[in-house]
């Protein structure tokens, strides 16, 4: 019993992990939900951790089996917390301050004409910046 009670914890950690990859690989368009709500994995990587552990507490034989559940799973959610967590961390990047008038910049637009933002000084302007995925 403890043998599959730490598989069955093995594999969940697995399908925590390998899951959030099988989705973010197969419907890219989820990527930037799934990236920021890894909760379901992490549900499924603790429920395997916990069942590795309640293995590794039970009497009995397999205690090799419940040992080595319970590392392979800390290593595959520390791997996947790192990845997660560092890898893909988006280092922050300062700007101007509030209230400080906006730098001088200059973009061609639809027909190819270039404008600038000083030739608007003075008028009232409404610029929008879309953040995007990437």
């Amino acid at each position: 019993m403890r043998r599959a009670l730490a598989l069955l914890g093995l594999v969940l950690v697995v399908a925590g992990v390998a899951g959030y990859f099988a989705i973010v690989l197969a419907v890219p368009a989820l990527v930037p939900y799934v990236r920021n709500h890894a909760l379901p994995s992490w549900l499924l990587v603790g429920a395997g951790l916990a069942l590795s552990l309640l293995a590794l507490r039970r009497g009995g034989a397999g205690r090799w089996t419940a040992r080595i559940a319970l590392g392979t799973g800390v290593g595959l959610a520390g791997l996947f917390a790192v990845f997660l967590y560092v890898l893909l961390a988006v280092p922050g990047a300062d700007g101007p301050r509030l209230g400080a008038p906006a730098p001088d910049w200059a973009l061609a637009d639809q027909t190819g004409r270039t404008v600038r933002l000083a030739d608007f000084r003075g008028a009232p302007l409404l610029l929008v910046f879309y953040r995007g995925h990437w």
